[in-house]
Order: structure tokens, then C-alpha cells, then sequence
């Protein structure tokens, strides 16, 4: 057998929706333009706004800002923010009250790649005190999703390596 080694999380999904298809749940639709949707989502969060949050690009706007203390966590509360914007202008829609789709991130009545991405995002935002109540349509999806077996028990305090 060939050892397959993949380290970037889009990556990994899609490999493991390309090589164990129709064993459970689908993360990534099957039509073309939710398909689409769904990783506009996920590039929104995996591209756009989860790198400018990490520790290494915050520490280092902090030694670029010289002494203000606590640039870097306004970087990347900002960067949270700016993400969470566009997220909720991208799926308000879906949401509407004139659609009748499903409680989750593109309208579906079962989540996916766009909705796996959103949740972790949220949580991260609420680490840097973003105010999520300017985000109603994310709101609304993560209730969804906490409800919902795949998100049981995956926040990262219930995790084995979790400090």
C-alpha cells in the first residue's frame, strides 16, 4: 500500500470525500454551483480569515507596530470581523424569509464543507471578542449545527489534547 501524507484541511477533506464516497455524510454537494458555494465558504474562512488570526502573524504585527501592545490581537480581531462580514452577506441569502430551504449554511437540511468551516470560525471570533450578534444569519447556522451529530463533541475543549 502507498502512504498518503496530506496536510492542508481542504485538501484532506476532499481526498477523503474522493476515496470513501458513500460512506456517511457528504461534505461536498453534488451540484455544481452549491459545490461552488460551498468552497467559496470555506476559502472565505481557510484563506481569508483564519491565517491573519494565527499567533505567528499576530506576534508579528506586533513587532511591526514597535510598542503598542496588543496590535496584534486587534489585527486579528479585525481580520475575524472581516471575515464574519462577508460571510453573512455571502449566506443572508439562503436565509431569507421568503426561501424555505434548511437550517444550514447554503440552505441545506444537512450541513457541509461551508458549514464546517463557519463554526470553528465563530468560535475563534468569540476568542478575540468579536461581537457575533452583528451576524444573525451565522448565528442562526451554528444553532443548526450545534445540534446536529457531527458537531458533538468537536470543540476544541473536548478534545484529548485540549490544555
Amino acid at each position: 500500500d502507498t502512504v498518503v501524507q496530506i496536510t492542508q484541511s481542504l485538501a484532506i477533506i476532499e481526498f477523503l470525500e474522493l476515496a470513501f464516497a458513500n460512506q456517511g455524510g457528504q461534505l461536498l454537494p453534488l451540484d455544481h454551483v452549491a459545490r461552488a458555494k460551498a468552497k467559496e465558504v470555506a476559502e472565505v474562512v481557510n484563506s481569508g480569515t483564519q491565517p491573519l488570526q494565527n499567533l505567528s502573524v499576530m506576534d508579528s504585527v506586533e513587532s511591526f507596530a514597535g510598542s503598542e501592545k496588543g496590535s496584534g490581537m486587534k489585527f486579528g480581531k479585525q481580520a475575524n470581523e472581516n471575515g464574519l462580514s462577508s460571510l453573512e452577506a455571502i449566506l443572508a441569502p439562503y436565509h431569507a424569509p421568503s426561501t424555505t430551504g434548511g437550517p444550514f449554511a447554503l440552505g441545506t437540511h444537512g450541513p457541509n464543507l461551508a458549514d464546517i468551516c463557519l463554526i470553528p470560525q465563530l468560535y475563534n471570533a468569540r476568542r478575540f471578542e468579536v461581537d457575533c450578534s452583528r451576524y444573525p444569519t451565522l448565528l442562526k447556522i451554528e444553532e443548526a449545527c450545534i445540534g446536529h451529530p457531527w458537531f458533538c463533541g468537536a470543540e476544541p475543549e473536548s478534545q484529548p489534547d485540549y490544555p
